[in-house]
């Protein structure tokens, strides 16, 4: 059985990101045949129909990454038979397809037509041992959005470490789809003015690297930290944290509800609840359960199931 999974081919984008991971996650089943493709057009994807015949097609899609997805696009395809998942990335979504791949593993509300996908992880070794030093080094990366509150991640660790030396490391990058160059250079000025101990300095870095650049860069950390924003409503599940597990490393997260599937680890790693020196020598022990849930065998084993329902 041919199935195929359809991604855009824009790098710096988010959805693009979760996209990959699933397709290369999803390639390695022994069951189904799962053909992962970056197309930019209806007729791309016609090309590839009509190559191999798939009985089924999985859209990594949102309206603006993918705007030649349409509602009639589906139905022609329909018509011949194929099956068609979206991969739902928000409450926004669109509602023209046959079932419904849910990224929260906790959502509750599956049915016929919705399903629950386990975490996309890495199965990432690092390739080098650490030097130690008597230098903390906190982390946290991601599209250079304000929303995403990397200043108070500076706050916060200038009001819990200014005893010692620490360096934040931030890795920011710009987006196509919401250009952000002009966030960027304000986050650096708010980080900096949240830092008044001497005993810390602040690393900014902007490249876009590769998967396996960005999981040494978070492995180098001895705590990674995310402070996004809260949304009223079902914003999606934060691809961050899939990158932040995977390294095994101690997270600590605030209260948002796109970090909702990890909130409830013991011993907390929410700020609110805990202090940045507990979560750290709790080491990765309060997340060890999540990690083995979301493994890529279990990622694959779920997919299958829903492909075969």
């Amino acid at each position: 059985m041919k199935i195929f999974i359809i991604n855009h081919s824009v790098e710096n984008c988010g959805v693009y990101q979760y996209g990959k991971r699933f397709g290369d996650i999803a390639t390695k089943s022994k069951k189904y045949d799962f053909m992962y493709y970056e197309l930019n057009s209806q007729e791309e994807l016609f090309k590839f129909y009509e190559e191999h015949k798939p009985e089924a097609i999985i859209y990594n899609y949102l309206g603006g990454t993918m705007p030649w997805v349409t509602e009639e696009l589906v139905q022609m395809y329909r018509g011949l038979g194929i099956k068609q998942y979206l991969i739902v990335h928000n409450v926004g979504y669109a509602t023209f397809f046959d079932a419904y791949l849910h990224q929260d593993p906790y959502y509750d509300k599956e049915d016929e037509f919705n399903f629950a996908l386990c975490r996309p992880l890495f199965n990432y070794t690092s390739a080098s041992e650490l030097e130690k030093t008597d230098t903390l080094n906190i982390g946290s990366f991601g599209f250079g959005f304000r929303v995403k509150h990397f200043d108070q991640i500076c706050k916060i660790v200038n009001e819990q470490f200014s005893y010692r030396k620490v360096q934040i490391n931030l890795h920011l990058t710009t987006s196509h789809f919401c250009p952000n160059a002009n966030d960027i250079q304000n986050i650096k000025q708010d980080c900096l003015n949240c830092i008044t101990s001497d005993n810390i300095k602040l690393n900014m870095t902007h490249d876009f690297l590769t998967d396996i650049q960005m999981l040494d860069f978070l492995y180098q950390n001895d705590l990674n930290i995310f402070f996004y924003q809260n949304y009223s409503g079902y914003n999606g599940i934060s691809s961050t944290i899939d990158y932040a597990l995977s390294v095994q490393k101690p997270l600590a997260i605030c209260r948002s509800n796109m970090f909702s599937h990890i909130w409830d680890v013991q011993p907390s790693i929410c700020v609110e609840n805990n202090s940045l020196l507990n979560i750290i020598n709790n080491g990765f022990v309060p997340l060890r359960e999540k990690y083995e849930s979301w493994t890529n065998d279990k990622f694959i084993h779920k997919l299958e199931t829903i492909i075969g329902n």
